[in-house]
């Protein structure tokens, strides 16, 4: 059984080899990637400690034991670093590289504390003095983990209301590789906590490599280079710092009925630019149908209007009341209550039309039309009187 799983420990060293070897071959590559290379790189090197133990070759080498105790604690630190500069919420400085400061620290300790033991200590053969130090390096092992698998779930929430903010379909924007990636994590340090075999923490690191390089390979734009995207913005361009469109936050005890507060009193933007935004918006809308682009972002009607996505965020929300996600959907709803209306029409099914008019799945039309019109889409052809093809 055990030669079973050391098979599974080599070939998780591999898949990692292999996985690295894809990510440093990727062109343009963005920072996200680079740190999920760098990450790749030290799992390959972990890994291969991970089988270097698994064959019981530490007396071989017995240099090597004890040097995969910083390893873990940069796991942690490289996964929440991927998926802050993946989904654009990073920030600019040097302060990303204190989270490497545990791994920094605990491989200058074992730097320090390996050349002093002897080769029967380092093997357990007999009690050694630093034990009580590695059990404080183990438990700072798991608290690591748990901490920034907290952390990543902070920031993919975070960015699944990111996403609501950019785009105009969110039913087919999936955020599963980055939850794979926080729940493999998550399961690893379960293992560590819960489990004392180290076997059975090998078993589950390895499958965890296997995992990752199963769906990241699946995942467009991962291992490989991505195809041409419509305009998305990081969302500290979409809601910069500066103090030109910074808005103003107010709580229930500051607002009064006689002096309500202005949502945004403190952006430069006049109502006169606003108005002239708004109506080079409706234009466009008009003339061109943008919202019929099933993969319309605001970033893309940012870029046409040539005005800055905050700005035009903010245009949207005080002349529609709306937001940008709601304004595009109600386009399209009108658009298909005005494509109901033609007698040519009738030959076609609901979700056909529904797709003619920028929405791209049955569950995001259906949930957006009743939400705008009070109606399912059927009981308002219905309450219409207009006779449709059935849903085939």
């Amino acid at each position: 059984m055990l030669s079973d799983w050391r098979v599974i420990y080599i070939g998780g060293v591999f898949i990692s080899l292999f996985l690295f070897i894809l990510l440093v071959s990727k062109r343009k590559k963005s920072t996200a990637d680079k740190i999920l290379s760098a990450w790749f790189f030290f799992a390959v090197v972990h890994q291969a400690l991970i089988g270097w133990y698994a064959f019981n070759k530490m007396s071989d080498m017995p240099a090597l034991i004890g040097w995969e105790l910083p390893f873990p604690f940069l796991h942690g630190p490289f996964l929440y670093l991927y998926i802050l500069f993946l989904t654009g919420q990073q920030r600019q400085g040097w302060r990303n590289m204190l989270h490497f400061i545990p791994a920094v620290l605990v491989a200058g300790l074992m730097a320090w504390v390996l050349p002093l033991m002897p080769v029967a200590e380092k093997l357990g053969v007999v009690p050694s003095k630093f034990a009580p130090l590695f059990h404080v390096m183990v438990g700072g092992i798991m608290v690591s983990g748990v901490v920034y698998v907290i952390l990543s779930l902070y920031l993919l929430r975070r960015h699944r209301r990111n996403v609501a903010v950019q785009f105009s379909n969110t039913d087919k924007i999936t955020l599963n590789w980055l939850r794979y990636l926080i729940g493999g994590m998550g399961v690893i340090w379960i293992v560590v906590i819960f489990f004392e075999s180290a076997a059975s923490l090998y078993f589950v690191v390895a499958l965890f490599i296997f995992f990752i390089g199963y769906f990241g390979i699946r995942q467009v734009g991962i291992f490989s280079n991505p195809p041409p995207a419509h305009e998305v913005y990081l969302p500290a361009v979409v809601r910069p710092e500066e103090p030109v469109l910074a808005v103003e936050k107010t709580t229930a005890a500051d607002t009064d009925d006689s002096s309500p507060k202005v949502k945004y009193e403190k952006s430069s933007l006049t109502d006169a630019e606003a108005a002239r935004i708004h109506a080079a918006l409706t234009a466009l809308m008009q003339e061109q149908q943008c919202y019929k682009d099933a993969g319309l972002t605001l970033g893309d009607l940012a870029k046409a209007l040539n005005v800055h996505p905050a700005v035009l965020s903010q245009v949207i929300n005080s002349k529609e009341a709306s937001s940008f996600y709601d304004y595009i959907n109600v386009l399209r709803v009108e658009a298909f209550k005005q494509l109901l209306l033609q007698p040519a029409s009738q030959q076609y099914t609901l979700l056909s039309l529904a797709f003619e008019c920028g929405f791209n799945s049955k569950t995001s039309f259906n949930r957006n039309f009743k939400k705008i019109t009070q109606l399912s889409p059927s009981a308002y052809v219905k309450a219409m009187h207009i006779n449709m093809q059935e849903e085939g």
